[in-house]
This record gives C-alpha cells, structure tokens and sequence, in this order.
C-alpha cells in the first residue's frame, strides 16, 4: 500500500506536466522524481516522510482571482506575495529602483534547472517536484551597489486540503549590493515544498529571516541554495514554530575567498510537531568563515532534529567553521537528536562542533521560585532568556522585537 500511494503522488505529478512540451525544464524535473526518500538514507533518518507517503496529494492549479492577503506586518517593509505558489503582482507593493523582479521564460528556467542540479539539492524532493509543478520561477535581481534601509518582506500563502504547493524563488545579488529579507510561511495545505537558489556576488551581502508558521496540518519541505562569492556575506535566521512537519534544508557553498556566513536558528515544538534544521556547508576556498548556532524547545511529545555539516576542501586552508545546538526539554515526552558533523581534508583550520539537550537547571528555578515567583513563570522566564540570546545574535536590532515576539507566542502555546 505504501508503495502505490507513493506512486499516486509521482503520477499526479507526470500528470500535472503533460499540459507542457515534451522538452520543458518540467518535464526533465518530473524525470528524476521517482520516489520519496527512505528512512535509509542518513540525512532522512531523523526526519522520515512514512506518514506524508501515505497522503493522497495532487500539486494546485493555482488561482490567480484567489482574493487572499496576509498582511505585512513589518512598519514600512515592502510587501511581495505569493498565494499558492504564485506571485501575485496585484498583491504586492512596488520594488524601488536598483531591484527589478520578473518571471524567468522557458530558457532561462533550464539554466535555473541547470545550476540547481549541479548542487548538492539535485535529488532533493522539493527540487523535482517543486521545478515540475511551480506556476513560475520568480527571479529577484539586485543591481551592482544597489542598497536601501527598506526591507522585503515576502509571505507565502494559501494553499487546499491534499494540495502540494510549489512556490520557487532566484534570488541574485550583483556585485556591492546590500538586502534584507523576511519571509514568512503562513500556509493551510498539506504540502509546501518551497525552492530558492541565492547567488551573492563579490561584495554582496544578504540579510535573511524565515519564519515557519503554517498551519498545523502542514508539511513544509524547504530547500534552499545559497552560492557566496569573494568577500560576500550571507546572515541567516530561521524561527520554525508552526506546522506538523517542517524541514528547512538550507545548502551553502563558498565560491570564493573572504566570505563570511551565519546560519542560525531556533525551533520551538509542541503536541506531536516535528521540526528539522538541516544545513551543509562546504568550504571549497581559503579564508572563509561559517557559524552556525542552533537552538530548541520542545514540549508535549514532539521531536526536533539539528543535522548540520560543514565540509572543508583541501585547498581552503584558513577556515573557521564552527557549530553549536542546545536543546531545552519542557516535557518528558519531548526529544532531540543533534548530529553535527565536520569532514575536514586541510590542515590549517579552525572547526568545532557541540550539543547539549537537557531539561532547565533545577537551582535557576528554586532561584527565581524563591524569590516569590511562580514555577510556570520561572520557566517561562528562562526560556525567554535562552531564545533571547540567540536572536539578539541573529538578526539586527530593528527586527529583534518582533522576531521576539513571534518566538514568545509560539512559546507560550506549548507552556500552556
């Protein structure tokens, strides 16, 4: 049974691509999706997909009259929307000059196809299906030297009952230029299966946040791509909280020397969530750095994964690449697994990792408890604090509040 509705899923998806020529970048996607991957498989081992498998889902038509809006809720951000997948201009606010954003034709959707496959996302789930089953890839392009105080903020929404949705996003980043992003993942379907690829040229710099607050009968499989030139940045912050399952699976790669890059991110699960942080990082110059701070909650009998791993090539002597999880434990339910892993073959570096996962520290509590305050507030306010840290670190002290604040109400729904 297992088997054959797994290959109700593929069907629906060969289905799906017969409205298009035989050659199309769809068609050469739905190819190389013939199943979904197995629990054998050491990067899926802690994260398995049996109960999606056993889903009957079909990709959405995506309707453009849909009349659906999330409201930004960044003062001032300049708001782009996507609703099943789609982009919708007439939902969106105006791009300043210096960024332009366009819908990539047949051509350059195979060139898209051709980058995406010679990365280590290739045979990802969301890249097949996601390149068969997208209504458009959407390329944001930011000029050479382009910088503004402005963020973007993106929202994804939408989405039906026994639906995979397949928004794909390009981002690239020429030459000097400066951005900051937040997007937001807000949908109600079965199945979201996001795909961007990120390029930050020489001297480019990227700030990004994503927060994962689908509904909670959700699976979110988000795949990510982001290729760093000489001396570019790349600062990320993930904050999962909603949905059954969601996976963020973020590839970096250096392509250059000099670059820098932080991947950090918080997971906070209840009931019977899982959420999963996946990164792989490869060092292929010298003189790079990467660090990657994690950390968890978890509640009721929830489950949540931290697989990160950092690869140094030979040449790429000089680097730093440096990873940490800590995971707090609200419940006796609860568990953690952490597998951070470094794969060096040069000699003049400087790598670590760690983990922890454990339960709050009894005598912070009798503190705090005899201090006249209650036991609930006592770990609610050591809890605060641990996240706290973690975002002050992560993101700029214009965004702090309110990425605080998405963080505490997703907290304090699994304190209840």
């Amino acid at each position: 049974m297992l088997l054959k509705q797994n290959n109700e899923y593929i069907h629906s998806i060969q289905n799906y691509v017969q409205a298009f020529e035989k050659n199309s970048f769809r068609h050469i996607a739905s190819n190389d999706f013939s199943k979904w991957p197995s629990p054998l498989e050491e990067t899926w081992r802690l994260s398995r997909l049996g109960k999606l498998t056993r889903k009957k889902i079909e990709p959405i038509h995506s309707d453009f009259k849909k009349n659906i809006r999330i409201k930004a809720k960044i003062k001032n951000a300049i708001c782009l929307s996507f609703v099943d997948g789609a982009y919708r201009e007439d939902l969106s606010d105006e791009l300043p000059v210096g960024i332009s954003l366009h819908q990539l034709n047949e051509k350059e959707c195979l060139s898209f196809l051709s980058k995406i496959k010679k990365t280590n996302l290739a045979n990802h789930p969301s890249t097949n299906s996601s390149l068969s089953c997208t209504p458009s890839i959407i390329k944001i392009n930011v000029d050479a030297h382009f910088s503004s105080n402005r963020l973007i903020e993106i929202i994804y929404s939408g989405g039906m009952d026994n639906k995979s949705v397949h928004p794909v996003l390009y981002i690239e980043l020429k030459k000097s230029s400066n951005l900051s992003i937040v997007e937001r993942f807000n949908h109600s379907g079965t199945l979201i299966m996001p795909l961007q690829l990120i390029e930050i040229g020489e001297l480019a710099s990227l700030k990004s946040v994503k927060i994962f607050d689908d509904n909670k009968t959700t699976y979110n499989l988000s795949a990510h791509s982001v290729i760093l030139s000489d001396k570019s940045n790349y600062n990320s912050f993930s904050l999962i909280k909603g949905s059954e399952f969601t996976r963020s699976e973020t590839h970096a790669e250096f392509k250059g020397q000099h670059a820098t890059m932080n991947l950090n991110g918080v997971y906070i699960s209840g009931g019977d969530q899982h959420h999963d942080l996946t990164t792989a990082i490869y060092h292929n110059h010298p003189n790079c750095t990467s660090k990657q701070i994690v950390r968890g909650v978890l509640g009721g009998e929830s489950t949540g994964v931290f697989q990160g791993k950092v690869r140094v090539a030979p040449d790429a002597q000089k680097t730093d690449g440096q990873q940490m999880s800590k995971v707090i434990l609200v419940s006796d339910k609860a568990s953690a697994n952490a597998k951070p892993e470094l794969e060096i073959y040069a000699d003049d570096v400087v790598c670590a990792h760690g983990a922890t996962v454990g339960e709050l520290d009894d005598d912070e509590l009798f503190y705090l408890n005899s201090r006249g305050i209650p036991l609930d507030k006592a770990r609610e306010i050591l809890i605060i604090a641990f996240l706290e840290d973690i975002i002050t670190q992560s993101v700029d002290l214009s965004l702090q509040d309110f990425i605080f604040t998405e963080a505490k109400v997703g907290l304090l729904s699994i304190l209840k």
